[in-house]
């Protein structure tokens, strides 16, 4: 009989253990809108469970969640608008937060706070939102993604848009992913509107290992001219495209250890190192790079005693600004690189404490360089994406010199230190002798990682915007389309939009003509060819270019560039020849 007993007791056990050991199957959803019925699900939710705000705009909503493995979403992405005061404090872990907007608010505050672990923050729109940070991480393997900061107003009290506050004890692990950053306001220089800061100065010791990739940043050197902000160590950016931005770069701050590959910088500022050391920046992509003033496609700023052991190593710079060097940089390294500029010099200060080795060149190098520094033609072509690489008769093919350091493998994060892809994702030779020079490996692999467009990053329902909604932020403006196809030979089609006068809002119903002026430069700025010289009604045009200069003479391959006039507007595309 006692045996019996305890064979049903342990069955008993047994089933309730394995019913405690099964997940909950069905979540429960609680549907909020008002800090009130917030709080009375969010006390009743358990892990598992959604809470799902209402469609509306919303002010002045402060609330925190302390519970872990939560959703608090939007009930259909982007429906949700907060605005006001409105602020979020997230100490729970494991939480979602997806699908708000936060549009034309103000507070002198943070608008997210994340103090827990393992959160992920994603599809968010900001935009003309005043408050001192968008986002504050404070805890670990937190995670920022698909989100859309705009226009952040120049009146805003000062501060960054993404702040990574690393613990001096733990790395932080964050991750800010396929976010887009655009339109700071402002007269440019330093001025603590970072789009991103990787931790304060006085924490530069401390070991953060953020990995910052797939970003795209657009006009933000106006607010300030450090895009990203790196001032601790062991943090990684890549595969980010850095566009538009001339005044606006990716800056080494403060902190020893830090990388940078596989990015694109395309007119706009490049990589600025300043109390830095140890930092290593290969497979990067320059092209008309630099304002001249604060930025450049590459710009030393020596403070005491740092610049130590900088490597610039398998990057490719075509024209822009000169590289701007510092003679107290010591123990640097720049190997297979590759340099072509049409103007001026390619560098200038001096490089006493800069090894060269496997570099190639076409232009002026502005300082006596003695060996490592190879005077020939690279052979760039453009591709099908629109940037320049290698060709198969390049003198930079297996051209490479092994003669520069062992690149930093920053421990957990998944990096690569042997350069064993190029910036397009193909395949490298582990041999670095049999490395091509420059950022591209000549091969036949499917490129992919290009430089970002908008529709690659930020939330989703951003890209579902309607006709309507397009043409009233489009109204009053001169609209220049890309030209297809793009590459072309020997034709392609220029569509382009006169938009109407405005009078000050005239209503006599008149559609007045306005000068119309649709033109081919080369890259040297000479006018090749003169599609349009007009009065023109308003409306949609098109023209075609057949490749043919004034003397109608067949074009070189080469970058074009075409620039459409209509009245005050001034609207330029590229184009890309290539036969």
């Amino acid at each position: 009989m006692r045996m019996q007993l305890y064979r049903i007791n342990y069955i008993r056990m047994f089933i309730l253990t394995m019913f405690l050991l099964i997940p909950k199957i069905y979540a429960n959803e609680f549907y909020v809108n008002s800090i009130l019925t917030f709080q009375k699900a969010h006390d009743a939710a358990v892990e598992g469970d959604k809470i799902i705000w209402q469609n509306g705009i919303y002010s002045n909503i402060n609330i925190a969640i302390t519970k872990n493995k939560l959703s608090l979403i939007a009930e259909s992405p982007g429906g949700v608008i907060f605005n006001g005061s409105s602020t979020f404090y997230i100490n729970g872990n494991n939480n979602t937060f997806s699908g708000f907007q936060f549009i034309s608010g103000n507070t002198s505050a943070i608008v997210i706070t994340v103090a827990g672990n393992y959160n992920v923050i994603t599809q968010l729109n900001f935009e003309n939102y005043s408050a001192q940070k968008y986002i504050n991480l404070l805890g670990q393997y937190d995670e920022v993604s698909y989100c859309n900061f705009k226009n952040k107003p120049a009146s805003a009290p000062i501060g960054n848009l993404i702040h990574i506050a690393p613990d001096g004890n733990v790395p932080n692990y964050a991750r800010i992913r396929y976010c887009s950053f655009q339109n700071m306001s402002g007269n440019g220089g330093d001025n603590g509107n970072e789009c991103i800061r990787v931790a304060n100065g006085a924490q530069s010791a401390y070991s953060c290992r953020t990995i910052i990739e797939y970003c795209y940043f657009e006009n933000t050197g106006p607010g300030d001219s450090e895009v990203i902000s790196v001032k601790s160590r062991e943090n990684i950016i890549r595969y980010c495209t850095n566009i538009n931005n001339q005044k606006g770069n990716f800056c080494f701050r403060n902190g020893d250890d830090n990388v940078a590959y596989c990015n694109f910088f395309i007119n706009a500022g490049g990589i600025r190192i300043k109390e830095a050391n140890n930092i290593y920046c290969y497979n990067n992509y320059f092209q008309n790079c630099g304002d001249g003033q604060i930025t450049a496609p590459v710009k030393y700023v020596y403070v005491s005693p740092n610049l130590n052991n900088i490597n610039f190593i398998h990057n490719t710079f075509i024209d822009g600004t000169s590289i701007e060097l510092d003679a107290n940089a010591v123990k640097n390294n720049w190997a297979n690189n590759i340099f072509q500029k049409t103007n001026g010099n390619i560098f200038k200060g001096s490089a006493p404490g800069i090894s060269w080795s496997g570099n190639i060149y076409n232009g002026t190098l502005g300082l006596q360089i003695l060996a490592g520094m190879n005077n020939k033609d690279p052979q760039l072509i453009p591709n099908s994406e629109g940037y320049l690489i290698i060709n198969s008769t390049s003198p930079a093919v297996n051209s490479s010199s092994s003669q520069y350091p062992v690149l930093l493998d920053i421990p957990v994060l998944d990096d690569d230190p042997s350069i064993l892809f190029d910036i397009a994702g193909n395949t490298r030779p582990a041999d670095r002798l049999l490395k091509d020079a420059g950022c591209f490996e000549v091969s036949s692999g499917v490129i992919k990682n290009r430089p970002l467009k908008l529709s690659d990053v930020g939330p989703e329902y951003l890209k579902n915007q309607t006709s309507v909604e397009k043409e009233k932020k489009e109204a009053g403006h001169s609209k220049l389309l890309q030209n297809f196809p793009n590459p072309f030979n020997p034709e392609t089609t220029i569509k382009y939009n006169v938009p109407e006068v405005d009078f000050h809002n005239s209503a006599d119903g008149v559609l007045y003509q306005q000068y119309v002026s649709l033109k081919i430069y080369d890259l040297l700025g000479r006018e090749v060819s003169t599609l349009v010289d007009e009065l023109k009604l308003p409306g949609n045009y098109s023209a075609v270019f057949n490749a043919r200069n004034i003397t109608d003479t067949y074009l070189t391959s080469g970058i074009y560039f075409c620039r459409l006039q209509a009245g005050k507007n001034i609207e330029i595309q590229k184009m890309i020849l290539l036969k």
